[in-house]
C-alpha cells in the first residue's frame, strides 16, 4: 500500500527493501515514477538526517528500513 504525501505524490516500501517514489496524474495514471535501491534511500535519510551521514547514520537508516 502506497503513503500519499500531497499533491498526487505516493511512496512505498517494495518487498525487495527499494523505495518507489510516484505521482499520480488527475486520469490516475502513472505521470512520473522513480525507484530507490535500499542502499541509497538509507543514504538520504541518513543525509537528511540531524547528524548527517556519516558511517554510523548510514547502518542506523539501513536497519531502520529493515536491513
Amino acid at each position: 500500500m502506497a503513503f500519499h504525501y500531497k499533491g498526487g505524490w505516493y511512496w512505498e516500501r517494495l518487498s525487495n527493501g527499494s523505495v518507489r517514489l510516484f505521482h499520480l496524474q488527475q486520469d490516475s495514471s502513472v505521470g512520473v515514477e522513480l525507484k530507490i535501491d535500499s542502499d541509497s534511500w538509507a543514504s538520504i535519510v541518513a543525509s537528511v538526517s540531524r547528524s548527517g551521514e556519516t558511517g554510523e547514520q548510514f547502518q542506523l537508516a539501513k536497519a531502520l528500513h529493515g536491513g
